[in-house]
Order: structure tokens, then sequence, then C-alpha cells
């Protein structure tokens, strides 16, 4: 990352740098944590689903990601685990063939790997080597459909056992037979995509009908029950957490051993993930004697998927008394792709804006050169200019001593080797 201090060769007075457009929510998933919080940073709001509602979904991303998932979300009573749905692979391949319960056991259970909406449980089964298996079924050429060979097992909430077997996925819908494990009761059922509808998942329930649920849109962070696999004296154990999954397109930088009330964000515009677990669970802990504590020296930068950048820090936790989380939410800004940017240039942020006097300007370049900046009132008249090496990648240019503006409307031009891109900044006292 190039990071340059850009300086005026004037005398001028110092400020310290300031966040904007901080607000404070708190997302709820119910008492004994029974319910699925979908929360949008665009306006703090949220939207709850219950835990029970749907035992199995499928990825809505596009054609070539048939994933299926597990509901692994638990309520929890008394401080005990309700028991939620649980997938298992019995490895049986002809859905015909009857399944003993007594087969079932606790070492084939099958879990999400929470690492993107494009895998599942039932995706965790594939040969890794081979890139037409997807766990489930394997991509057949000829039909162009992924055609599934593997039968599963499920074991609903109310204790019942049921087999599935998810027989094809040809683009546009997935096709699946579900039956009592001697064959019974077989229905049939299929779910249509609708890619783009805002929803990385369709939900279905496997009730005494079998039935898709309506699900969520548009969000960028849930609040949930899942399982994560946790250390217990060296060894891996899945256990129900209470954690935090990112949205599709969603990406999320982590940043620990700092004071959150002052840590950068352009520190970490290079590490953002977009694996869902990101946040995970490990931002509260349990202490025995005062209760749920939450870390006080992290906070997490999101990026949404119309690239709208926000710093998280979480201050309160309720547990399972309200399942409440409290969140401290700050807008920095968009990070553009916009039409007008130079070709090369990717991903410019101009912050904080409103600023005081201490301007930064990120972005991402494809190539190196020298970058000429320059800043103007309402009038047109030069302000303020510098310049500075671009380097390959992300650079972070700092105006780190602008003079004492009056407050006002100002426009920031960059120009770089490729062009030019323009930036309306306002300036506050």
């Amino acid at each position: 990352m190039n990071k340059t201090i850009l300086f005026f060769s004037t005398l001028f007075t110092t400020f310290s740098l300031s966040l904007v457009a901080q607000n404070t929510d708190v997302i709820s998933t119910g008492s004994g944590y029974s319910k699925f919080a979908y929360y949008k940073l665009s306006d703090g709001s949220s939207e709850q689903v219950a835990n029970e509602a749907w035992d199995i979904a499928f990825s809505n991303l596009d054609a070539q990601s048939p994933g299926i998932f597990i509901n692994e979300s638990t309520k929890s009573s008394m401080g005990q685990t309700v028991p939620g749905a649980e997938a298992y692979d019995p490895f049986v391949f002809d859905f015909s063939q009857t399944i003993n319960p007594g087969d079932i056991f606790p070492e084939f259970q099958l879990f999400n790997p929470e690492a993107s909406w494009a895998e599942g449980a039932f995706n965790t089964p594939a040969d890794t080597s081979d890139p037409n298996d997807y766990g489930w079924g394997a991509y057949d050429a000829g039909q162009g459909k992924v055609i599934g060979y593997r039968v599963f097992v499920i074991k609903l909430r109310n204790g019942a056992y049921r087999k599935i077997s998810f027989d094809e996925f040809d683009g546009t819908q997935y096709s699946f037979r579900v039956a009592d494990l001697d064959g019974n009761n077989m229905t049939s059922h299929t779910v249509n995509t609708d890619f783009g509808n805002g929803s990385p998942l369709l939900y279905f329930s496997l009730g005494p009908n079998g039935a898709t649920v309506t699900t969520p849109k548009n969000w960028d962070l849930v609040f949930c029950r899942y399982v994560a696999l946790l250390d217990a004296g060296g060894d891996l154990v899945p256990y129900a957490v209470t954690g935090i999954l990112s949205g599709n397109g969603v990406q999320v930088a982590r940043a620990t051993n700092v004071d959150p009330m002052t840590v950068n964000y352009m520190d970490y515009l290079d590490s953002f993930s977009t694996r869902l677990d990101v946040i995970n669970h490990d931002w509260k802990f349990f202490n025995l004697s005062t209760g749920w504590v939450v870390s006080s020296d992290r906070a997490y930068f999101v990026k949404t998927a119309q690239n709208d950048l926000y710093k998280l820090v979480f201050t309160a936790f309720g547990g399972s008394g309200n399942g409440n989380a409290t969140v401290e939410r700050t807008y920095i800004g968009n990070l553009s792709a916009a039409p007008d940017l130079p070709t090369g240039i990717s991903e410019v942020l101009v912050y904080p804006n409103p600023v005081l006097d201490r301007l930064s300007v990120s972005f991402t370049a494809e190539d190196t050169g020298l970058a000429m900046l320059r800043l103007r009132n309402a009038a047109g008249r030069l302000v303020w200019e510098g310049r500075s090496q671009v380097a390959h990648g992300l650079n972070v240019l700092e105006l780190n001593q602008l003079p004492g503006l009056p407050a006002g409307m100002y426009t920031l031009q960059v120009q770089v080797p490729t062009g030019q891109f323009t930036r309306a900044v306002i300036v506050r006292k």
C-alpha cells in the first residue's frame, strides 16, 4: 500500500480527524436467540425471521453456484441449546434403500462451512480435486445439469428423521425428493431460482406439506445462531454460537488491539475479506462473574455490495435474555467505482467528508505514475495543490495540513496519467 502525506508550503493550523454520521443501533435475535435478524447498514433497520421457519436453503447467486445449506440455528433455553435441524451423510447412493437410524453416527454430521453463500453443508462431501463434484451431485456436461448421486438424512427439530435426495440443478431450479427412512411418505419438490432478487439463499421448510419460505432481501449482515468449530483442549468441537455472518457482496476487515474510536480504516483497506464469518461470534465473551462482556479493543470495517464503507463498534450484548446486540455504526463514505474514473483507477474514497482540515484520498491503481491534486473553492479559485507518486495497488494520499479554509463547498481534482476525476468536498468549522 502506498501511503503518502502531502504538505502545503504555508503555515497551517492542524485539527484532529473527526468521524461523522455515527448512529447507535440495537439488533435483536430475541429471547433465547430464537430469531435471525437481518441488518441493513444504510438505515440501521433489521428484519427478524424465526429460527424454525425453514430447514434447508439453496444458493441463489448464479447458475454456477449450486450450494445447499442446513439451518443450523437453534434456540437456547435455561442455558441449554434446544435441538435444531441436523444433516448427516449415511454413505447411501440409492434413494430406494432403507436407512437404519442406528447407522446414523454423530461423526457423519455435516455443517455449513460459513465461508460463502455458494457452499453449504450438503456440498462438503465433494471431492475437492474434481471441479465437477458439488458433494450432493456432479455436473454432467452432456445434460448441462448437476445430477444428484448421494442420499442424505435430515433430523428435524421434532426428532423425526427424513432422507433426502437432491436430484438435479439445471441453473433455473433445484429438484429434490424427501421420504421417511424406509421410503414411505415420499414427496417431490422444486425450488425456482430468482437471481438478483437481493437474497443469497432460497429457504424451504420440510414441514408436513413442504413449502418455500419468503426470505429477507438486500441486507448486509445477519445476526444468528450457527455451528462453529471451537478449540476444546486441542480438539476442534462443533458448538452452537451466536454470531454475525456477512451478506452477499459484503466485505469485512477486522481491527483488533486498537482504540475503536480512533482506528483508521486506511490501515485495513487491503485486508477486506468476503468470508461470511469475519465478524463471527468472538466480539463478546462470557465472564462467570459479570456475564457477557463486549471486547473493547476491536472494530470492524464493512464494505457493502454498493461500495459504501462503514465502521462498526460493538458496545453491549444482552445474551439469551433478550438477544440484543448494541453497535455504533459510522458511515465513512462510498468507495467509488463511478464511470467518471480514468482507466486503471477504482475504489476511490475521499474521507472524512465533511472535513475540518485533514483530508485523505484513497484509490486502487493498476499502473504507476504521478498524481496531481488540486483543491478549488466554489468560485473555481485554486486554494491548495500537491503531488505524489502513484504505486500499483492501494494508494492513500493524506492532505495533512490544509489551510484554514472557510466553511463551504470545494472541488478536489485528482489527475493521473490516464485522466482525472473530481469529488465534491465540504469543509466545516
